[in-house]
């Protein structure tokens, strides 16, 4: 059995947001006990991550190390600027994902015991976001 659907997330502040729970209810709802879910970010401005839910150190350090790995370009003013700062957000989009999967076993995520499922949202102006969750599974 295949179950698809694409959900609007609404704008969420930049950094990690848990999405677990949307994800867990829309596993539920297909009726799939035991399968794959495939997750589908439709932009390049968010990435999808498997991440610890239980330490928040450990996302600071992760934005931090973003942060130097790639600069955000956030409060660029002017074309030129805009254009030379877009570099950073380009590496930092080669390097995080826009698709995830994950393995389900009745009808709930196989995740760690610590982890959950994010949308990282890298701008400070973000939009609503398309979501596109896609379960093959019995």
């Amino acid at each position: 059995m295949v179950f698809q659907e694409t959900i609007k997330i609404a704008p969420q502040e930049k950094g990690a947001n848990d999405i677990t729970d949307v994800i867990s209810d829309l596993i539920t709802e297909s009726k799939i006990k035991v399968g794959t879910c495939q997750l589908f970010i439709h932009n390049s401005f968010s990435s999808l991550l498997i991440y610890d839910t239980a330490d928040e150190q450990v996302k600071k350090q992760t934005i931090d190390f973003l942060a130097q790995l790639a600069p955000s370009s956030d409060g660029t003013t002017d074309d030129i600027n805009k254009s030379m700062d877009a570099i950073p957000d380009e590496m930092r989009a080669a390097i995080l994902q826009t698709s995830i999967s994950f393995p389900i076993n009745r009808g709930k995520p196989i995740l760690g015991t610590w982890q959950g499922i994010y949308l990282w949202e890298r701008t400070s102006q973000p939009n609503e976001r398309n979501l596109t969750i896609t379960i093959i599974g019995e």
